[in-house]
């Protein structure tokens, strides 16, 4: 599972096509979770998915994988995210994850959008999520692959 085929067209397929389509494909789903079907846990489960694949196909090449660390950290801020939109309503007032009255005009005014302040709360707390589901996913999948790897050799 985490040896390289000798193969052309599959890691080129994976590479070139399938790789980019999922990862524009994840980004349009966190981007549109909270006026469609769609949302942070999609987006990140289509994100992981595509890294897995990755590494399925194109193995354990220097720079196909992520540090352990670094999963870590992204795992941690994408929890900090989602509590920071959850516990910012508590300080203003209002209920746990009652976004409405998070002070988020001046980026309506910035952007030169008009989105109401509760979208803008929900695409925060998606962005959270999304961080935090991608990086467990692969977490998962490294955890599993390095079990796999090491029993392979071992001398029971």
């Amino acid at each position: 599972m985490t040896t390289h085929h000798a193969g052309v067209v599959l890691p080129l397929i994976v590479r070139d096509f399938m790789m980019p389509l999922l990862l524009v494909f994840g980004v349009y789903v966190l981007i549109h979770g909270e006026s469609s079907p769609g949302g942070g846990f999609q987006a990140g489960a289509i994100v992981a998915a595509a890294i897995i694949l990755a590494r399925l196909t194109l193995g354990d090449q220097k720079g196909q994988r992520f540090s352990m660390s670094l999963l870590i950290w992204v795992a941690c801020i994408g929890l900090g995210v989602y509590m920071l939109g959850g516990i910012l309503p508590l300080i203003f007032g209002a209920n746990f994850l009652d976004y409405s009255v998070i002070p988020l005009q001046w980026f309506n005014d910035f952007a030169g959008e008009q989105h109401t302040t509760r979208a803008m709360g929900i695409f925060i707390v998606e962005v959270g999520i999304f961080f935090g589901v991608a990086s467990v996913l692969v977490i998962i999948y490294e955890h599993l692959t390095d079990e796999l790897h090491t029993d392979e050799f071992s001398d029971d």
